[in-house]
């Protein structure tokens, strides 16, 4: 049951777009399969405000006041006609800032924090066929939690030189230190009028890019419906696009991680460097 982080390295680049895309789609080919979407991006929250906008229980109360995950976890809430849109499609929303505050011994919050999350995505890959997570862009101990608990990385990045660097060095980075795979990238937002190829060929210094989403006004009407732009416009060039990369990835073999592995491979390559500057 795959977990598959959604990142980009700055905000405006598309990543909650393309995680409520994937979402989506995947319940639509898997209609049989429960899919979760978590709303990890507690700065703009996007995903919740758009598919899940009344909750009572967050993942910072499952992490601070002992909640079970299960309360959490939300029925996408987009209906036609009275009837859910997206039965088998729920939302995990994180809440703000989710990890509680740090007191005592910081190595102890961490392995107390890695035990939790271990836990926690170990209940929900039983309950779920694909977690699909949207990361914060800007980093924080938040973002680094949430990349470990992907199994894969999704990057999606826009067709400017700065974009595609810094998602490389952030790719590079995240396999250093917390051997975390990249599934592939996403060139989001490419202009009519320019040359595709070039961009391509940019990106796949990350990884193969599994595919091309051009700017779409569709994009921008759904944005200001407050609705998925595969939600309200399914057929739509970018909606096209996001479902020919969902296909892609449902072809994939993605094999299960454990959080702990990776935050103790983080914290052994920091301690490493840091022991190499003195």
């Amino acid at each position: 049951m795959p977990v598959i982080s959604i990142l980009g390295t700055k905000g405006g680049v598309g990543k909650s777009t393309v995680a409520m895309g994937l979402a989506i789609w995947i319940t639509k080919l898997r209609p049989e399969q429960w899919t979760l979407l978590i709303d990890g991006d507690m700065h703009v929250q996007t995903i919740g405000l758009k598919m899940c906008p009344v909750v009572d229980v967050t993942l910072a109360d499952v992490l601070d006041g002992g909640k079970p995950v299960e309360e959490a976890v939300y029925q996408c809430e987009l209906e036609a006609d009275g009837k859910p849109l997206f039965p088998r499609l729920a939302i995990l929303p994180a809440g703000g800032r989710f990890l509680p505050v740090m007191r005592g011994n910081p190595l102890e919050f961490i392995s107390e924090m890695k035990r939790k999350f271990d836990a926690i995505i170990t209940k929900l890959r039983r309950m779920f066929t694909y977690i699909i997570v949207d990361t914060p862009a800007s980093m924080s101990f938040e973002h680094l939690i949430l990349t470990s608990i992907a199994d894969r990385v999704l990057y999606v990045c826009e067709p400017n030189d700065d974009s595609i660097e810094a998602t490389r060095v952030t790719a590079v980075e995240l396999k250093k230190f917390m051997n975390v795979e990249s599934l592939g990238v996403v060139l989001n937002r490419v202009p009519r009028n320019v040359d595709e190829k070039i961009w391509v060929k940019k990106a796949s210094k990350i990884d193969r890019v599994l595919g091309v989403i051009y700017e779409d006004e569709a994009v921008g009407g759904a944005f200001r419906e407050n609705l998925p732009v595969v939600a309200v416009a399914p057929d739509a060039p970018s909606s096209r696009a996001m479902l020919e990369i969902t296909r892609k990835i449902l072809e994939m073999e993605i094999k299960p991680t454990k959080v702990s592995t990776k935050i103790d491979r983080a914290l052994r390559q920091t301690a490493k460097e840091l022991g190499s500057t003195e």
